[in-house]
């Protein structure tokens, strides 16, 4: 029967993988190949027979993402299922298994599926993220949509009389004529701050004839209230919202009243 020191010698080789064997038919493999946390991926490998080589990662996916406080959503467990599918993976009391026949051609090229699996599963972290962004914009467009009317509505998208290929993207844009305008903003990210700032000063500077006021609504003021970055979307805005709150949200409301009456 072969053993896992002789089935490695070239993978260990070729990808500078370590690995520290307690016995003959089973082993720790420590890869060159660094989660998001900067710690090296790790997991175990074992004959299960003559014929069977399994990969398992001891846990490490879901020890990773409690420790990242990270409870996958609907969303994040449909691409979880098709990251596991596509590279062969099951999922087996939370820890991560593949069995790769030694048989087969490129059994190698298998193992560094796995590999590329556990990373891509670890990636979801920065779903969370942008799940985070999104939820908190869907909430401003309910709002809106379930509390105020007009004649003109555009919901991440660019105002098509000024920016008919939808390059300066805005999350709300209200008015009643087509050429005075509400923008709400909903900043809920780093990324969607930088966003939100050029389409402001694309919609004052370069789109003419138009008329737009600039509500900025944060989710959580003080994790942007600072910098230049903060400053130039603040001098940009005409009215911002530090929360969304049932406060915030009656000023929301008069502002827009007031500015499209």
């Amino acid at each position: 029967m072969r053993d896992i020191n002789t089935i490695f010698e070239e993978f260990c080789n070729k990808y500078r993988v370590k690995i520290s064997p307690k016995d003959k038919f089973k082993a720790k493999i420590v890869t060159p190949f660094g989660g998001l946390d900067n710690d090296p991926i790790v997991f175990t490998v074992k004959l299960e027979d003559e014929n069977t080589l399994v990969l398992d990662d001891e846990l490490s996916t879901y020890l990773y993402f409690d420790k990242n406080f990270y409870d996958p959503s609907s969303t994040a467990q449909d691409i979880m299922m098709k990251v596991l599918k596509n590279y062969g993976l099951e999922e087996n009391e939370f820890k991560m298994v593949k069995k790769i026949d030694l048989n087969a051609k490129y059994y190698q090229e298998e193992i560094l599926d796995f590999i590329t699996a556990l990373i891509k599963l670890q990636d979801l972290t920065f779903l969370k993220k942008e799940i985070i962004v999104k939820e908190f914009v869907e909430l401003v467009k309910k709002y809106i949509k379930d509390n105020y009317d007009v004649k003109y509505n555009y919901y991440s998208e660019g105002i098509k009389e000024f920016d008919s290929e939808s390059l300066y993207p805005v999350d709300i844009a209200l008015s009643n004529d087509n050429k005075k305008f509400v923008n709400i903003y909903a900043i809920s990210s780093h990324s969607k701050l930088t966003e939100s700032t050029l389409s402001m000063m694309y919609y004052r500077y370069e789109a003419k004839g138009g008329n737009f006021y600039n509500i900025s609504i944060f989710d959580e003021l003080s994790k942007f209230a600072k910098g230049n970055k903060y400053k130039r979307l603040v001098a940009l805005s005409d009215k911002t919202l530090p929360d969304f709150g049932d406060f915030d949200k009656k000023i929301l409301l008069e502002e827009i009243d007031k500015r499209l009456r």
